[in-house]
């Protein structure tokens, strides 16, 4: 009889603690996903200085989605790179040179400090990605997208196996020594914040499902995906297709033009920023030659709506498909 009285006391606190997580979740909120140019240092010893410029790019960027009568966000997703910059070639810089270390190094301690500063300031989670050096794995280096906060660094995903630039270790080459010394669930991870389950992927990573069904698996209901895009991949088909099969709002911010030393007007990519959401519709985009950023709401509870409509047809039976893999 106490035992049972224990059971069911405990299965009450347990949900009263869920319903009390889940009560603490905004019923909505706005994301935005930018599209704007980064700056790529001319030379090594330019590199800091294109760094500090950048990153008060960064927190321009975030100010000035922060105008306005309207809700402001709470989720604000940049390109690839858009701190510590692409092209490394252009200045022959080596990727030890620009690579940060943000396991052991407080990123309000680092080059991210005056992006942390508005996340602070606003209450606000950044995404963009950098090239990362790890202590525990001296001479390796990541192509690595993460998420900020108030609280500084609040997710780290290296690139798992989508093409990179030279010198950028992939996970798919060290996974069983990288989970040993991060953890089981370090590959690809997601966590619990204030606004939602959050995951957060790297460019070509969107092109292979698998990358994104874990994610969803694992409870991701918002993927931040930052990207740089070209016009030789069906971009916006990958991405509807993922908020569909999945049932998650992907949140895409592609990087609009990179000022080289010899193009003074920028060097245009190809793609666009978009937020796509749990039934495959586009919420927001900006895209070919338009700068500045696009905005949605994130409602997660239309996440359920849709699992509940579509499940049936997209939610994989995984009593199946696990023995047909190993065939």
């Amino acid at each position: 009889m106490q035992r049972r009285s224990f059971m069911a006391t405990a299965a009450a606190l347990a949900s009263s603690a869920a319903f009390a997580q889940d009560a603490a979740k905004p019923a909505s909120y706005r994301a935005v996903v930018m599209r704007i140019p980064v700056i790529v240092p001319p030379t090594i010893d330019a590199v800091d200085a294109t760094r500090q410029k950048n990153a008060q790019a960064m927190v321009d960027a975030i100010e000035s989605t922060m105008k306005g009568n309207g809700p402001k966000p709470r989720l604000i997703v940049f390109p690839v790179l858009q701190l510590t910059s692409a092209r490394r070639a252009v200045s022959g810089t080596p990727m030890s040179m620009v690579a940060v270390d943000l396991i052991s190094t407080p990123l309000n301690k680092s080059v991210f400090a005056p992006v942390v500063e508005a996340c602070r300031r606003h209450n606000c989670y950044v995404a963009t990605s950098t090239q990362e050096k790890v202590p525990q794995l001296p001479g390796k280096h990541f192509h690595t997208g993460f998420i900020m906060g108030p609280e500084g660094l609040v997710l780290r995903s290296p690139k798992s196996q989508a093409l990179s630039a030279p010198e950028v270790s992939y996970l798919r080459d060290m996974a069983d020594e990288y989970k040993k010394i991060f953890g089981p669930d370090s590959i690809l991870p997601v966590v619990q914040t204030p606004i939602g389950k959050l995951g957060c992927y790297v460019e070509g990573e969107a092109e292979v499902l698998e990358v994104s069904r874990l994610l969803a698996s694992k409870g991701a209901e918002v993927i931040a995906h930052t990207s740089m895009e070209s016009d030789d991949t069906p971009w916006l088909a990958l991405k509807q297709a993922i908020g569909f099969q999945c049932h998650v709002y992907l949140v895409t911010a592609a990087t609009s033009r990179i000022y080289m030393p010899k193009s003074p007007e920028g060097e245009w990519t190809g793609g666009s920023s978009t937020i796509i959401g749990p039934s495959g519709k586009v919420l927001a985009q900006i895209g070919g030659k338009d700068e500045g950023f696009a905005a949605a709401e994130i409602d997660l509870a239309a996440i359920a709506e849709a699992k509940k409509k579509y499940g049936r047809n997209t939610v994989p039976a995984w009593n199946l498909y696990r023995d047909l893999y190993k065939g």
